[in-house]
């Protein structure tokens, strides 16, 4: 395992970070740098993520090695998951490549219906709102405050409706195929706090990280101290992992602090009030603040547009005014999503909510009027302009 995976690393490092140190170095030591721009290959940290589980897996021998060339192959590269996860597990993915598949009538409606819901996702509701986010962006310091706090506010749609729309058009294709692969989203924005949303958030990332890092790490089994130095590590690694610049390790760094603030206050919090409907509803409030404060960094160039974007957000200006109405359309839909996803747990008595599709029977007329309207909505509605996926690039 060990050469292996330190192998993996040092490719991941070379073509995702090589860039960040050489000009970091060259900023420090005032030294001008050489230009040699290295490009990084289309889902270069999913491959060598996969592969790195797979590795420690066979190394704490859960289960044995895969020997046949052509089924680890399809294990590592299968294009659905290829450019932006989500990240499978080989021993969620192998076991279904060992056993014969076929095509099945049903599993294809299956896929279908929520690779669509995908497509909807992203081209209709990410990519508007991906022109009104780059506007602002681009010159934070043109729009009043209102604007400048809509725009974040649609950055935290775009980004989970991009991101969230690809996985299901992976999961989707994937199903068509014979594969079933686990959700990765779960409406992150009805979180109620900071560790919530990252079990509702790019949960194949999550759990890889929870898994093979700060469970090893020690977890929360070393005391306090250990703890809250085990989340640092994990969150500072984690930004680092989406993007090689300062902005990724502060957003990592920020994100860091307040999963040791949250753990330091829950412990505070007596336990029957922590379920009530006003403490549910504030906390899912907060939360997306926080969240949506933070994306700002994500999203943002460089530091220093990120702090005029948020001095935009905070301190009353005038400028060009625009209620961008997809922010609300695309707000509305998420809100319904979630709603729904609500009632349907409470109907069915479940603890945590599912915010997964509800599957139609495309046997029956009345279905296939509904998902041949909703295929003929996504394209006449939809943005086909040159935006690739937020994730690609990471």
């Amino acid at each position: 395992m060990g050469g292996g995976g330190i192998i993996s690393i040092l490719i991941l490092c070379y073509f995702k970070y090589a860039e960040f140190f050489r000009h970091s170095f060259s900023a420090i030591f005032g030294e001008k740098s050489v230009e040699a721009e290295v490009l990084l290959p289309i889902g270069l940290s999913f491959y060598v993520f996969s592969g790195l589980s797979y590795l420690i897996d066979i190394y704490w021998k859960r289960y044995e090695a895969e020997y046949n060339f052509l089924n680890f192959s399809l294990y590592i590269g299968m294009f659905s998951k290829l450019a932006a996860g989500p990240i499978v597990r080989a021993g969620e993915f192998l076991v279904q490549v060992r056993r014969y598949r076929g095509i099945c009538l049903d599993k294809c409606a299956e896929g279908l219906q929520i690779f669509v819901f995908g497509l909807f996702k992203k081209i209709v509701l990410a990519d508007h709102l991906s022109i009104f986010v780059d506007d602002v962006f681009f010159s934070p310091s043109a729009f009043d405050t209102a604007t400048v706090i809509l725009a974040a506010i649609s950055y935290s749609f775009q980004i989970y409706f991009d991101f969230s729309g690809y996985s299901d058009m992976a999961i989707g294709i994937s199903k068509i195929l014979g594969f079933d692969f686990t959700p990765n989203f779960n409406l992150p924005y009805i979180s109620k706090n900071v560790s919530e949303f990252w079990k509702r958030w790019h949960i194949s990332l999550s759990s890889w990280f929870q898994e093979y890092l700060y469970i090893p790490l020690g977890g929360s089994r070393k005391g306090n101290i250990r703890t809250y130095l085990n989340l640092m590590i994990v969150m500072g690694i984690s930004g680092f992992w989406h993007g090689s610049g300062w902005t990724f390790i502060i957003w990592g760094v920020l994100y860091g602090i307040v999963n040791c603030f949250y753990r330091f206050w829950s412990k505070k919090i007596v336990a029957e009030y922590t379920n009530h409907v006003f403490l549910t509803i504030g906390g899912q409030i907060m939360n997306f603040a926080m969240v949506t404060i933070f994306w700002v960094i994500f999203r943002a160039d460089s530091i220093e547009t990120a702090i005029k974007i948020w001095r935009g957000m905070f301190t009353l200006h005038t400028g060009i005014s625009q209620m961008y109405s997809w922010t609300f359309f695309s707000g509305a839909c998420l809100i319904a999503a979630s709603a729904a996803a609500v009632l349907r747990s409470k109907r069915k008595h479940e603890e945590i909510v599912n915010g997964y599709y509800v599957i139609m029977d495309l046997s029956k007329v009345s279905s296939l009027i509904i998902f041949f309207t909703f295929i003929g909505l996504t394209i006449l509605m939809g943005y086909f302009g040159n935006n690739v996926f937020i994730y690609g690039k990471f």
